[in-house]
């Protein structure tokens, strides 16, 4: 029983082992471009990360592929350009020229728009806000004043 799991195990190691025999290996630049490739595509199954850091079978697939791109000696505006064409802009974790600046602009101008408006609010509620006027009838106002002058003469 022993020397089965023992047997089993080593194949299973030969086994993984060679998935990696054959293939080719990226040399140091090809690395490093592949790396920066890797993280400005985004994972198209759920538009969220970057292919370098999700885990899915479409990113899985699509890293093999720029691999394979990187090896063939593809520049790296190349193999933009290829997932550009397959599914758009919104491939890219940065993208170019105005639809990229949109993505800062617009909720900065919303942002400031909104912090306008409560300053503006709270400014009108500051300087809006007065004591009701009272009127009193002037028989009223008589009176108090003879009872005031009244209290000044005995205190």
């Amino acid at each position: 029983m022993s020397s089965l799991l023992v047997t089993t195990f080593f194949v299973m190691t030969l086994a993984v082992g060679a998935q990696g025999i054959g293939q080719p290996v990226l040399t140091g630049p090809q690395m490093e471009r592949f790396d920066k490739l890797t993280h400005e595509l985004i994972a198209p199954c759920c538009w969220r990360e970057p292919i370098a850091v999700h885990r899915s079978v479409e990113a899985q697939q699509m890293l093999d592929e720029v691999k394979q791109l990187v090896l063939e000696g593809r520049s790296e505006e190349e193999i933009k350009a290829i997932y550009v064409a397959r599914y758009g802009l919104r491939i890219l974790a940065d993208p170019p020229g105005k639809e990229g600046k949109w993505l800062y602009i617009v909720p900065t101008a919303i942002l400031c728009c909104v912090l306008f408006g409560v300053v503006w609010y709270v400014r009108s509620l500051a300087t809006g806000v007065m004591p009701p006027r009272i009127s009193v009838p002037p028989e009223l106002m008589a009176r108090a004043q003879m009872e005031i002058e009244a209290e000044r003469r005995s205190g």
